[in-house]
């Protein structure tokens, strides 16, 4: 008897002290992955300008809040404004509630995105779509959800779209419909 109860109390004692190990050696790793997920700082009412290499305002991004995240290597924005200059002059100007910058400069936003295009008498005026992913550096749109564009006189539905900014050449994966309205003059 007192054999059996030595045995029982050495493998609860194993067990004990094998998960205290199991446990101890967990902790740091969530802790690792809470420090991700806590910015490394946070801006209110931010403007970044970017210029190009003649010295030329190039972008300007303002949003509502941005919070930088060094280890997961992107920054989340809140009511973020991109603007993109041609010519020194605003051409574009992308809108949405949330952004997350990417260090590739790649952006997604998403809810209530809007493409605005600044220039007036333009065929393309406007898109509206829920999430859009778009390349800073070459000015490329693109999103698999459903869009509306905006143009003189009508508007196009459809899902999915790949835009380019600087050619103004517009692709719709899916059509789904035109609606065109006739002005009276």
């Amino acid at each position: 008897m007192i054999r059996q109860l030595f045995w029982l109390f050495l493998v609860v004692t194993g067990g004990v002290i094998l998960y205290s190990w199991i446990e101890a050696a967990d902790t740091p790793k969530h802790a690792a992955v809470e420090r991700e997920l806590v910015p490394d700082f946070v801006a209110y009412q931010l403007t970044r300008r970017s210029f190009d290499k003649d010295g030329n305002l190039s972008g300007q991004v303002k949003a509502a809040q941005m919070a930088h995240f060094e280890q997961l290597g992107q920054i989340q924005f809140e009511q973020p404004a991109y603007t993109l200059y041609e010519e020194r002059l605003p051409r574009w100007q992308i809108s949405s509630a949330q952004g997350v910058f990417y260090q590739d400069n790649k952006v997604i936003l998403e809810q209530n995105v809007q493409v605005d295009n600044l220039h007036q008498d333009e065929m393309f005026r406007q898109i509206q779509t829920e999430q859009l992913e778009m390349l800073l550096d070459s000015q490329l749109l693109q999103t698999d959800h459903p869009v509306l564009v905006l143009g003189q006189s009508f508007q196009i539905h459809g899902q999915g779209l790949q835009a380019d900014l600087i050619t103004q050449k517009l692709r719709l994966f899916k059509h789904q419909g035109t609606v065109y309205q006739h002005e009276n003059q």
